[in-house]
């Protein structure tokens, strides 16, 4: 398949700790944790020969280290999958999003007011703008959304949110069985200079250049291939 060539090129060579696998996303820009279906996205199991399962035992840590470090940031983003973003990238990804003229894509009030988030997703964002970090239990506590009943539709809203640029993983509260769990916050309190670059960013100017990688890869965007991958009205 021609297109799935292409992306391939930005590989370093055998991929076989995180340092690789740094260069491979700053080479990429961007990509996935594993593969996308029926497009030929960049990402990092492949990329490795591993399989979206296979992947998950050799880089389970690289991930959280690799975003808590600021070397690469992480979260549920791309189609709302395991995705990175090279650090150059970021400030692209929250401008083309909800740059200048388009601030209410990240505008909580205004997206749920309008049926475009969640409730969870509401109470979530409220909480952690309020209190600060919170561990997983505790926010889901705090939020009121700690019951089995609400399991799922609390994932949705982290997913919801971290698409959007809203939270983000920023610690963790253990590496043990018993002890692990993620410490979440706001995305702009983890990454403030990230997005003072992105206000000094044209959605325009942003979109362009990430247009420009996609054609990279190989792929020709579309409005309806950018909504679906990055939100993008």
């Amino acid at each position: 398949m021609q297109e799935a060539v292409k992306w391939r090129s930005f590989i370093p060579g055998q991929i076989t700790g995180p340092d690789e696998a740094i260069t491979f996303v700053e080479g990429c820009g961007f990509c996935t944790w594993g593969p996308l279906p029926r497009l030929p996205f960049p990402n990092l199991a492949e990329a490795m020969g591993e399989t979206a399962t296979s992947i998950l035992d050799r880089t389970w840590y690289w991930k959280d280290d690799l975003h808590f470090s600021r070397q690469l940031y992480y979260g549920k983003i791309i189609q709302g999958q395991p995705s990175f973003i090279a650090p150059e990238y970021l400030p692209d990804f929250i401008a083309a999003l909800a740059g200048r003229g388009q601030e209410q894509e990240r505008d909580v009030n205004r997206l749920y007011f309008a049926g475009r988030l969640s409730g969870e997703a509401k109470t979530i964002y409220e909480y952690l703008d309020e209190h600060g970090a919170q561990p997983s239990r505790e926010l889901r506590r705090g939020a009121r959304l700690g019951e089995k009943s609400m399991k799922l539709a609390t994932e949705r809203a982290l997913v919801e949110l971290q698409r959007r640029f809203l939270i983000c993983k920023v610690d963790l509260t253990g590496r043990t069985r018993g002890t692990y769990s993620y410490i979440w916050d706001l995305a702009e309190r983890f990454c403030p200079e990230a997005f003072a670059d992105a206000r000094q960013t044209s959605p325009t100017a942003a979109r362009s250049n990430i247009r420009g990688q996609l054609r990279e890869f190989g792929i020709e965007p579309t409005s309806q291939l950018e909504n679906r991958l990055f939100l993008w009205t």
